[in-house]
């Protein structure tokens, strides 16, 4: 009877404070991205760090509605509902996306969202206002900026660059 009654309550904290369980690729995905960023560099190239297709990859930041979501990335996500860390301030999130192809349903686009933790990983930097950006796989790249940071948060933030210009 103990266990019944404290699994809704497990459950709750669970998605109150980390946003729900991690899957797997989010979860090899923070490994890789924390062995990188160990690494001496000033940039990052993210496709190293996946092992799934993908075209683009959006950062945004927390608290987006649907529908600024769909300005950041430029079409309907279909699972916004299922980004239950999006209102927590802890976590800003990567979209990898892939190209549009057909499903049975129709027309979708494959998305693989990724939270990062501000505290354990890393945090954002987007243009003043914006709350999302997006960079196209081959012609963008991650700067890595590191400054003192208090102990048990981290020191490194990622900003995404599009290098077209460069």
């Amino acid at each position: 009877l103990v266990v019944f009654s404290l699994a809704p309550a497990t459950l709750y904290i669970l998605y109150t404070r980390t946003g729900g369980p991690a899957s797997g690729k989010e979860l090899v995905f923070q490994k890789n991205l924390r062995f990188a960023l160990m690494a001496e560099g000033a940039a990052l190239d993210m496709a190293p760090l996946t092992d799934w297709p993908w075209v683009k990859v959006c950062a945004v930041t927390n608290g987006l509605s649907a529908d600024e979501l769909t300005q950041v990335i430029g079409f309907p996500y279909k699972d916004f509902e299922e980004l239950h860390w999006l209102p927590l301030p802890d976590y800003w999130t990567l979209l990898f996306i892939d190209k549009e192809r057909q499903a049975s349903w129709g027309l979708a686009h494959p998305v693989v969202p990724i939270r990062v933790s501000r505290k354990d990983l890393a945090n954002l930097s987007l243009l003043e206002g914006a709350k999302g950006q997006c960079i196209e796989r081959e012609v963008g790249r991650i700067e890595i900026t590191r400054q003192a940071a208090p102990v048990g948060t981290t020191p490194i933030t990622l900003t995404l660059v599009d290098t077209t210009n460069d």
